[in-house]
């Protein structure tokens, strides 16, 4: 399916998941004193348990729990117009093949009742969308979800393997779209689904830059974090536990 017309998608906004509004701060622990009979450290690994056999405390009320936080009053507009719009759920595996010239993403989902497998190939490289969980258009509200995105470099198989890749994809050029196979082609009732995908290739095409910054901004992040946990491992820090003897007649049977 070619995306030649972006305005004609009616894209009016597109956005990462939706940020969850605050709960309110728990209400402070209560504070229960203990009586001291006796303790005990042990080396676990790399650090210390301190066992502190107590007498049998009086535990103290927990607090009752806090008022539910009210939505603002821009929380409340948007909840109520999105309540006007249809909602669907987007939910593919994919595979993006690099190394030729240009990224291929192979998208895999399955029609509602989870038998038939429809596949669509894509010039954008879906790697960069994989922030992005909800969005919306002046029509619909989609929840995007990518619960896996494999990545294959073409350059790296072996010699005289056929590339997964099928043959005759004719992009257009310089245009980010989608390709249906066959089955896809001619299957009924995917049409919330097909307009789903004309909205992400709209949305990549048009936010390209800001997409491919984040991803690789998120990826040197990880690398940034595997690098520092390997050059300097994280100390399980020591820990104190307090304890007292169970009373049997406390026991429910």
């Amino acid at each position: 399916m070619k995306n030649s017309s972006l305005l004609a998608l009616g894209l009016c906004a597109l956005a990462s998941p939706l940020s969850r509004a605050t709960e309110a701060s728990p209400s402070p622990t209560p504070v229960t004193r203990y009586s001291e009979v006796g303790r005990k450290v042990i080396t676990v690994g790399d650090h210390t348990v301190t066992l502190i056999r107590v007498r049998p405390p009086a535990l103290a009320k927990a607090p009752p729990p806090p008022e539910p936080r009210q939505p603002t009053d821009a929380e409340q507009a948007t909840a109520d117009r999105r309540a006007q719009k249809a909602y669907v759920v987007l939910s593919f595996t994919s595979t993006v093949y690099l190394g030729g010239k240009t990224p291929v993403t192979e998208l895999r989902w399955r029609d509602d009742e989870g038998v038939t497998e429809y596949v669509a190939y894509s010039n954008a490289d879906f790697r960069y969308l994989s922030n992005v969980g909800q969005f919306e258009t002046e029509t619909t509200v989609y929840d995007w979800f990518l619960p896996l995105i494999d990545a294959c470099d073409l350059s790296e198989l072996p010699a005289g393997q056929k590339p997964p890749v099928p043959s005759g994809l004719n992009f257009e050029p310089g245009v980010t779209e989608y390709l249906l196979d066959a089955r896809a082609r001619d299957a009924k009732g995917q049409e919330p689904v097909l307009a789903g995908l004309d909205s992400l290739c709209a949305y990549y095409q048009i936010n390209y830059d800001a997409l491919k910054v984040g991803y690789e901004k998120r990826e040197a992040d990880s690398e940034a974090r595997e690098r520092e946990l390997r050059e300097h491992p994280p100390r399980t820090p020591d820990a104190t536990l307090r304890w007292w003897p169970l009373d049997p007649k406390s026991i429910k049977r």
